[in-house]
């Protein structure tokens, strides 16, 4: 019989120490691949929180570029103010500053000229000669024909004084992005460098050229050729962790390309070194992200070595012992995991939806709308392709609100806006402008007689009857158009002079299209203004 009994102990001892090897096996698998979906939630959050400021980044210098053309060539204050508030809202821009080009047969009478109105101790100076370090192979050591001195900067340090006057042109790590951004007009990064008084940083810089206006008694401080400048430091662009979170095994690099340099480090975090038995019987995970941008374009690469003391922790040892519980709570703690995971990627991908779209109408709102005329805008310039804008107004909306109610002017109002994209072109773009008004913006288009063609398309599809709750309703509309650059390049121009025109339409009898023409003899397409009718 003990022969019979110590059998089976054996075996019972054996089933029992396999099911244990089993499910730890089971556990490990558990925790490696929830360390690695952690590894990426990580990289996640360390790329958005970079793309954000990067995308910060160009659209500070876009509006303080806009704000340079707009101020007064002598009004510091004003600018100062600006970089002020820019700053303060962005904490990671270090600084704003502005270089003028001045013309080297003007070089004298500019430098005593701010000497006399503005700084006794100003003067133009090489970043050769104020650090006492060789320029590098290729950096001009005067300039050829034009400079390019420092003359505003916000904060203005201390320590940063001596930096007012410097020819940009001659700092080595900014000669190639400058002149970039001179031939192509648009915004450039440099590579990363040490800053003057400490630290590292990089420059983003995109020439602002300004309109002449009318002569003033004010010195010209700001001239009419500039060149704005972001100063991000590096370290400013590190990402933020939750306090909770735990990043500190993870290994990551930031490096930022420019013309000048194809790679130069950004920052880093250099993580826990591990050791040989981690390195040997746990996995590793590396991930590469490119994050395209066409003024700052960056690698990231991310890599962490799990360690056994991340593994080996009292949480796991207790589920070890706990069998049946832990094979029991596993599957379940991973399916909660992925649907939380599936509601977070929903409600996230909902969130930048709203963010885009107008609630009642699902058309793009204002800001889509600003960012699909400044790519189409930067589409035209590079093509040399015209296009227009049509600001399209609702005949006598309120009096549908007025005699059925808002509920059937919002059923009016949607379909209106369906029946606006389905009159255009797939890249043609429809936006709910505010209230009763759209607004539409066409590429591609040649002249005033193709934009009104596509105008008197949307009069026809607007004019049919639309179905509410309350009947069938006829409502007409007026519809402006501006052509660029015909009319203007920026949006609020072609907002406005299609607003003229579209205000002509309805005093010309509305259901009509107009062209803006500056002398204001609109003729109307159309001049037949349907009544609203159930």
């Amino acid at each position: 019989m003990p022969s019979r009994i110590r059998p089976t102990l054996l075996f019972l001892l054996a089933a029992w120490l396999g099911a244990i090897l089993f499910t730890a096996s089971l556990v490990i698998a558990a925790q490696l691949d929830r360390r690695e979906r952690q590894f990426d939630d990580e990289v996640r959050h360390v790329v958005g929180d970079l793309k954000n400021k990067l995308d910060t980044n160009e659209a500070v210098l876009a509006g303080f570029s806009a704000f340079l053309q707009a101020v007064d060539r002598g009004d510091r204050e004003s600018a100062a103010r600006y970089a002020a508030s820019a700053t303060a809202a962005y904490p990671h821009i270090y600084m704003m500053e502005v270089a003028r080009k001045v013309p080297l047969a003007e070089e004298a009478a500019f430098e005593a000229s701010l000497q006399e109105r503005w700084r006794t101790d100003f003067r133009l100076k090489n970043f050769a000669d104020m650090t006492g370090r060789q320029p590098a192979p290729g950096t001009p050591a005067t300039p050829a024909e034009e400079t390019w001195p420092i003359l505003f900067m916000h904060p203005s340090l201390a320590e940063t004084q001596a930096i007012y006057g410097l020819r940009l042109e001659t700092v080595d790590y900014l000669a190639s992005s400058l002149a970039l951004a001179q031939r192509s007009g648009i915004p450039t990064s440099s590579p990363v460098f040490n800053l003057y008084e400490g630290g590292r940083a990089y420059i983003l810089l995109q020439q602002v050229i300004r309109p002449s206006g009318t002569p003033s008694s004010e010195p010209n401080f700001f001239g009419s050729t500039m060149t704005a400048m972001l100063v991000i430091k590096a370290q400013a662009l590190f990402p933020r962790f939750d306090a909770e979170a735990d990043q500190s095994s993870m290994r990551f690099t930031a490096f930022i390309a420019s013309p000048a340099k194809p790679e130069s480090l950004l920052f880093e975090q250099p993580g826990l070194t591990a050791s040989k038995l981690d390195q040997w019987f746990l996995p590793g995970f590396s991930r590469k992200i490119e994050l395209a941008s066409a003024s700052q374009p960056m690698t990231m690469r991310f890599e962490r070595q799990l360690l056994w003391i991340e593994l080996l922790n009292p949480e796991m040892l207790t589920m070890l012992v706990l069998l049946g519980g832990a094979l029991c709570l596993v599957p379940w703690l991973t399916i909660r995991h992925y649907r939380a995971l599936d509601r977070a990627a929903l409600e996230h991908e909902r969130a930048a939806y709203l963010a885009t779209h107008d609630l009642l109408t699902d058309l793009p709102n204002r800001f889509l709308f600003i960012d699909r005329f400044e790519k189409t805008f930067q589409h035209g310039q590079r093509n040399g392709l015209p296009f227009a804008l049509l600001l399209i107004d609702l005949d006598h909306f309120k009096e549908v609100n007025d005699r059925f109610g808002h509920e059937i002017g919002d059923q009016v109002l949607v379909a209106s806006g369906r029946r606006l994209v389905g009159g255009l072109r797939a890249g043609d773009t429809v936006a709910r402008q505010g209230g009763d008004e759209f607004v539409a913006l066409l590429g591609n288009i040649p002249d005033s007689t193709a934009a009104t063609g596509v105008a008197e398309k949307l009069l026809v599809a607007l004019a049919e009857p639309i179905a509410t709750d309350a009947g069938p309703i006829t409502i007409s509309c007026s519809i402006g158009i501006a052509l660029c650059p015909t009319h203007g390049e920026s949006l609020h121009d072609l907002l406005k002079r299609a607003d003229q025109a579209m205000y002509g339409a309805k005093e010309q009898g509305r259901n009509t299209v107009l062209v803006f023409t500056p002398a204001g003899e609109n003729v109307p397409v159309r001049s037949q203004e349907p009544p609203i009718t159930k």
